[in-house]
Formats: structure tokens, sequence, C-alpha cells
């Protein structure tokens, strides 16, 4: 097996932008860790993305960036693992889909006071490009779907590429599962139109928790009533589905029982 830490030699680090043989090295063993990378050897939004998850799983500095102390981690995380031809994945090491973890990054996340729009959710509109650039100009447009989309985009997976919530219920690269599983899509109606979270666990009372944007004007965790999420659950076509669906097989996340009831 190649030595990771051997192509980072000195002060060499690397990070987006970054290019060559070693970055797709880095991409392919990661993907054996479950991340959606293909190994293109091109350090792009979706690398970094894998690397912050790898980092904070494994105590080091999520810095994004890897270097000596990332590389040899990823060599001992390597070594633990069953020889098998690369890329094949080992979703063990990943407890929730990489854009999970990127969406809960940006929790907190709001829309801008009054008639000022915060620059961060226009600039997503401008990265995923296509439809969702042309049309969303002002966060007084309803931006879940934006959301659910740049979490898509920063894990390297394709996403709906349109405004629409109710896309998300088989109108993108997708299988529909048996039932909800973490990080499942779980698009649904409301007054005027739809919404689309990603499931997160569920709460004491038998609430999905669900992650979304705009939802009361932020990113947030809400509860959702399961008899809400009538439009299915959803999983990227690209990536392992989950070996077990089901509200009984998702992690008790507490909350306060106040269901959502502002997505827009």
């Amino acid at each position: 097996m190649v030595s990771l830490t051997m192509l980072v030699p000195g002060a060499t680090v690397f990070k987006i932008g970054s290019q060559g043989p070693a970055v797709r090295q880095f991409q392919l063993a990661l993907a054996r860790f479950g991340y959606p990378l293909s190994g293109t050897g091109y350090f792009g939004q979706a690398t970094d993305t894998a690397v912050t998850s790898f980092q904070k799983l494994h105590g080091i500095p999520d810095t994004g960036v890897i270097d000596k102390v990332t590389a040899e981690e990823i060599d001992q995380a390597l070594a633990s693992v069953v020889a098998a031809p690369l890329p094949a994945p080992v979703s063990k090491f990943v407890g929730r889909p990489l854009w999970l973890q990127a969406g809960i990054g940006l929790i907190g996340t709001k829309e801008g006071a009054g008639e000022r729009d915060n620059p961060v959710l226009i600039d997503w509109a401008k990265e995923e490009g296509g439809d969702i650039s042309e049309s969303y100009t002002h966060d007084s447009i309803p931006w879940c779907a934006l959301f659910a989309n740049h979490c898509l985009t920063l894990a390297g997976v394709k996403g709906t590429g349109t405004l629409w919530a109710l896309d998300f219920a088989g109108k993108w690269p997708s299988i529909k599962l048996g039932g909800p599983a973490v990080g499942a899509f779980a698009p649904m109606l409301r007054n005027g139109g739809g919404h689309i979270i990603q499931v997160v666990g569920r709460d004491q009372r038998g609430n999905i928790m669900g992650l979304g944007g705009n939802q009361s004007d932020a990113v947030n965790i809400e509860p959702f009533p399961v008899s809400r999420l009538n439009k299915g659950f959803w999983w990227p076509g690209s990536a392992i589905p989950p070996e077990r669906t089901g509200i009984d097989t998702l992690p008790v996340v507490l909350s306060d029982g106040r269901i959502s009831s502002k997505e827009s």
C-alpha cells in the first residue's frame, strides 16, 4: 500500500485548486471510507468537504487542507481496513452522509435583515448556476431547495438544479427508499408550494427531525410530523444507499416538540 504521508513532504499541503496524481490518490483513499469522490485529481469543493469531515471524525484540526498530519491519519485509518480494490467504500467510517454533514455545518445561516439580502445565499445560487442562479436573485424568494442543492454540490453529488422543492420527489438522479434514513431527502407540501428537508433523526415524540433552509428564515433542524412527509424519502442515485430504513432506525434527537410552521 502506497504511503500517502510520503506525498506531502516538508511543508507541502493540498487544498482547493490543487491538482495532480497525488490529489487523486487522496481522493481514492477517502472514497474507501464512503466519501463520494471519484479520483478526478482536482481538489474542488467536494474534496474539501470530505477532508474536513474526515478531520472532524478523527479529532484533528478541521482545516479542509491535506497536510502531513492529515495524511498520516488517513494512512492509519487505511491500515485498519481489510485490503480491497480501490475505490471500494467502507461506509462504516461515515455515520452521516457527506451532504448532511455539509448542511449541518451551515446551521445558523439566515436571511438578511429587512430588505437587505444575505450575500451568502446569493453566492450559493451563483455557485449552483443554471436555473437556480437565474431564478434566485433575492433571499425573499423561497430557498429551501437552494440549500438542499447546495449541500449536494458541497458533497460532489448532482441535485435537482431547480428551486422547486417537490422536484426532489424523483425528478433528479435518485432512488426512493422504503422509509426514512439519516441523510434522506424528504420533500413535502406546504401552503403555497413545497418544502424539502434532510432527515437527521427522530425526536422523543416520534416526529422526524429535519435539517432545512428557509425554516423560520434560517438553516436549522426542526421537528416535522411523519404525516407531512408523504412524498417519500429519496437518496442520491450515485451514493451507497443505507442498509436499513424506517423511523425506528433513526437516532433520537431531542426537541421541544414545536413542529415547523414557517418555511417560506
